[in-house]
């Protein structure tokens, strides 16, 4: 889990998600499904992807790119989203390793 603004921009909110995808990987959601690298990465905790935005067309990510997912994909902006995409190593702030609960999660260390 990283926490970065999109784009750099000061101006924003910022964002907190999970990486995906590292610096060399390519990748690509096809039938709601992420491929790393050619590679399903079905998980019984992710939900299938609605949108594929820009992952719709294979990526392959820079030395410095990093793709990026909220938990609840399918009602998050995140990299398949043009606006936000790949992001930079020189906009990550942080890494969040601690969540407060909401009433219903309670709280504790990110994994």
């Amino acid at each position: 889990m990283v926490v970065f603004l999109p784009n750099g921009n000061q101006n924003a909110h910022y964002y907190v998600k999970r990486v995906v995808a590292v610096p060399g990987q390519t990748v690509l959601i096809q039938d709601g499904i992420l491929y790393i690298d050619g590679k399903a990465q079905e998980n019984e905790e992710m939900d299938l992807i609605a949108s594929a935005g820009i992952a719709e067309n294979e990526i392959k990510l820079g030395r410095d790119e990093y793709f990026v997912l909220g938990d609840n994909c399918n009602n998050s902006e995140d990299s398949r989203s043009a606006n936000v995409g790949p992001v930079l190593r020189s906009t990550i702030v942080g890494e969040a390793w601690f969540h407060f609960g909401n009433g219903t999660d309670g709280w504790g260390l990110i994994h």
